[in-house]
Formats: C-alpha cells, sequence, structure tokens
C-alpha cells in the first residue's frame, strides 16, 4: 500500500509539473510581464498535494525548464535564472508550499483555500517583484519606475490571480466532493 502511494504521488508531482508547463502558455501578453495560468496551477498543486508534494511539483517544473525544455514564459535553459521573470519561477515553489502548508493545518473550506491560494500571491509577488526589478536593473540596466511596478507587476494581474485562487479553491472543494482527493 504505502509504495502504492509512492508512485502516485510521483504521478501526480509530474501531472502538475506538466500542467504549470501548459499555463506557461495560456497568458495574456502585457509589456513587461504576461499573465499565465500558471499560479493557478501552483496553487492548485500545492491545496491538492499537500506542501511536501506541491512544491516538488514546482521543483520539477523548474529543473525541466533550466535543463533547456522551453516551459518557461520565454523559453528555457540554466541562463534563464539572468530573466527578470525567474524570480517568480522561484517564488512558485514557495507559493505552493505554503498554499499546501494552510491546505494541511486549516479547517478545509472553500474560504480557507481560498485564503490560501492569496497568501501564496503575495509571496509570490514579494519574491517575483524584487527579482524583477534588480535584474532589470542591475544586470539588464533597464530601470522601471515605482509607478510602472505597480501598475505592471501588482494592479494588472492581481486581479486574476485572485480569480484563479477563488477557482482553484472551487475545483478542491469539487473534488473533495466526488472524492476523488482527500
Amino acid at each position: 500500500m504505502n509504495n502504492k502511494l509512492r508512485i502516485k504521488d510521483i504521478v501526480l508531482c509530474g501531472l502538475f509539473a506538466a500542467l504549470i508547463s501548459i499555463g506557461t502558455f495560456i497568458k495574456i501578453p502585457t509589456p513587461l510581464l504576461p499573465i499565465t495560468l500558471q499560479t493557478l496551477f501552483v496553487v492548485l498543486a500545492g491545496l491538492l498535494l499537500g506542501s511536501k508534494n506541491g512544491a516538488i511539483a514546482v521543483v520539477i517544473y523548474v529543473v525541466i525548464g533550466l535543463l533547456g525544455i522551453p516551459v518557461f514564459t520565454q523559453g528555457g535553459g540554466f541562463a534563464y535564472i539572468l530573466n527578470p521573470t525567474f524570480g517568480y519561477i522561484l517564488s512558485f515553489i514557495i507559493g505552493a508550499w505554503v498554499a499546501g502548508f494552510i491546505a494541511e493545518k486549516f479547517k478545509p473550506s472553500i474560504l480557507t483555500w481560498t485564503l490560501a491560494g492569496i497568501i501564496a500571491i503575495i509571496l509570490i509577488y514579494a519574491i517575483g517583484i524584487p527579482y524583477f526589478y534588480f535584474i532589470s536593473r542591475w544586470y539588464i540596466g533597464n530601470i522601471i519606475a515605482a509607478k510602472t511596478i505597480m501598475i505592471s507587476f501588482i494592479l494588472m494581474p492581481l486581479p486574476g490571480d485572485v480569480i484563479s485562487c477563488v477557482v482553484a479553491a472551487l475545483l478542491v472543494d469539487r473534488l473533495r466532493k466526488m472524492k476523488i482527493i482527500n
């Protein structure tokens, strides 16, 4: 039984790594940072798989991209760490872990899962935005104004990310009621 659980966990981690990759290409192009469905699948990975396996699923996604498979918004490969958007990719690991941790520790409900997703999104922004600014400013030499950061990195993606958190919570609720997940 324990071996079956392990195989199931591996399969689900791989599945969510693939879903995050697919979410990369479902996007709304914007000038600096494309709005994608990655955050939906990152939050879902944490909520459905738990903190450990949710984070592992995102790590698999990151490793695949760093190995050169073009699963990031602008390609892949090890040099992608110098791309301003890579901070968001790294922060997805923490976001999935936090969403999963909250889902594991608090009473299961749509509100709990939505708040877990929103907290994960806040952490993703808190890591992704400074990384984007740092790489843009100090590596690429492109200074970005505070107003541009506020509009492009918070105000534009935030409504869609909050909707993604609500959708993720509703999906988790539905999957639990169907007894597809625990």
